[in-house]
């Protein structure tokens, strides 16, 4: 075999895994706008984490959970968020009864695939309600 085919053959090889690994990592590595919308939704659960450390706290001084978000946006030394980052629906809140509430919001991904899948904050692309309580522990 001459020099010149077997660097020919090299250089196709080289070719053919260096196209081999751009495509995995495409495939691999979810897109700019996908990460964007990982990211919108990241922002949702800490906003949600922070509107369930309000309820709690509206509780604990109240002995009751507030009869809605505004009430509970409302409290004094609290910067709670109830607007979605994005410009989508606001969140949502209701009381189901005395120690019960849902805590809602629109996502755009799902956590099924990813390492958030046993996550309490685990949730389905599009709307999703969590059910989440106050107790007496709370009140101590």
């Amino acid at each position: 075999m001459s020099r010149t085919a077997w660097g020919t053959r090299v250089l196709w090889a080289t070719g053919i895994v260096t196209a081999a690994a751009i495509a995995a990592g495409v495939w691999v590595i979810d897109s700019p706008s996908q990460q964007r919308l990982k990211r919108l939704d990241d922002a949702r659960i800490s906003h949600l984490r922070t509107l369930e450390i309000a309820a709690a706290n509206y509780w604990r001084e109240n002995d009751a959970l507030p009869p809605n978000i505004l009430a509970l946006a409302a409290q004094p030394g609290m910067i709670l968020t109830y607007k979605d980052p994005a410009g989508g629906p606001d969140y949502r809140y209701r009381a189901l009864d005395t120690t019960h509430y849902e805590l809602c919001a629109q996502f755009d991904t799902s956590t099924a695939d990813g390492p958030q899948r046993a996550n309490e904050w685990a949730h389905p692309a599009g709307n999703h309600c969590f059910r989440r309580a106050v107790s007496a522990k709370d009140s101590e």
